[in-house]
């Protein structure tokens, strides 16, 4: 792979051709990220979370749902239409939602599919199941009509505040995380979906290429926390030598401590590591991790702590990626 040098300024600029279906805001080639604002995306999105939201509480993961003010305007639809919306939901209650936005191969195709469709007026060519592009082409007047207009602002917007600390930090962060993972960031931009609904957790990316899809009306996304967001998203794209190294290391364990490794340490620790790299730059921020208690949830001590005393001196540069990984997993297997 061919190391590229890129810019860290973003230049935001529509497709006017396709604008009236939510186009993309288009970047600079040289710039790191493609934002798109895609209307048949963000009404997928949208459905889908509407459907989950009718689901009961989980104890494992929050619950998908629509926030208040996109919940009032079904209210306020007329008769016709609040029949026509609840049948559409009803719809990717029985077929979608259920299945997993990032792991089901089913809902990766759609998401793929629509990403290249977002300038189509109808769909044209999207090769995705006929009765879903039927529900979409149907829905689409009551929600260009009623919640478009505001979606794609938001993602706009949360664009254009990213931008700044983008150009301000983006390179110093992308450069870290190459270092750290000991590999180069993706040849080309990364695409970066921006809708007013993700999934439960705000954020997905799927990979081969590394492509993100970020809510950008989720609380835990805004401000300083979308810049760690969208690094800790693009990570997922960088981690295959940790992943290995964590792998080989848990293999050199007693079977007995196997066992007491989590197999998403791995992502324990690349969310303490994108969240201490934006931290580093902007003293006093606190991590996503930090802030939502996940470390409590899903890797409970001593895991935070043995993470930032071995692994943290590979981000400082004093300890080789399987050197720190080595010690972090005979230190883990140690506690147990």
């Amino acid at each position: 792979m061919i190391r590229r040098a890129w810019l860290s300024s973003i230049s935001i600029g529509f497709l006017l051709s396709a604008a009236a279906f939510g186009a993309a805001p288009t970047q600079d080639r040289s710039s790191m990220f493609d934002f798109h604002s895609g209307f048949w995306m963000n009404l997928h999105q949208f459905i889908y979370a509407d459907a989950s939201s009718s689901l009961p509480p989980q104890k494992a993961r929050p619950t998908l749902r629509i926030n208040q003010a996109d919940a009032d305007i079904i209210k306020h639809l007329s008769p016709s239409e609040q029949a026509a919306w609840k049948g559409f939901v009803a719809y990717y209650a029985a077929n979608y939602i259920q299945r997993d936005l990032l792991f089901d191969d089913l809902l990766f195709d759609i998401k793929v599919k629509l990403e290249s469709a977002e300038a189509s007026p109808d769909l044209k060519g999207a090769d995705i199941p006929a009765e879903l592009k039927s529900v979409l082409l149907q829905a689409a007047p009551i929600y260009r009509k009623y919640w478009w207009t505001r979606h794609d602002a938001q993602n706009r917007r949360w664009v254009a505040q990213l931008h700044p600390l983008l150009a301000k930090h983006g390179l110093q962060v992308r450069r870290s995380l190459e270092t750290v993972y000991e590999t180069v960031w993706p040849t080309q931009q990364v695409r970066v979906e921006t809708v007013a609904y993700a999934n439960w957790s705000g954020a997905y990316t799927s990979l081969h290429p590394t492509q993100p899809t970020i809510s950008t009306t989720d609380t835990s996304n805004q401000g300083t926390a979308a810049l760690e967001v969208i690094f800790h998203e693009c990570s997922h794209g960088m981690v295959d030598k940790l992943q290995d190294a964590i792998k080989d290391a848990i293999s050199t364990l007693p079977a007995e401590k196997q066992k007491a490794i989590s197999g998403s340490l791995w992502h324990a620790v690349l969310f303490y590591t994108a969240g201490e790299l934006i931290a580093e730059n902007y003293p006093g921020y606190e991590p996503y991790a930090d802030h939502a208690g996940l470390w409590a949830r899903a890797w409970p001590d001593p895991i935070r702590a043995l993470i930032i005393q071995d692994w943290k001196p590979h981000m400082d540069g004093s300890v080789t990626l399987n050197g720190a990984v080595a010690k972090l997993l005979n230190d883990l297997a140690s506690s147990h």
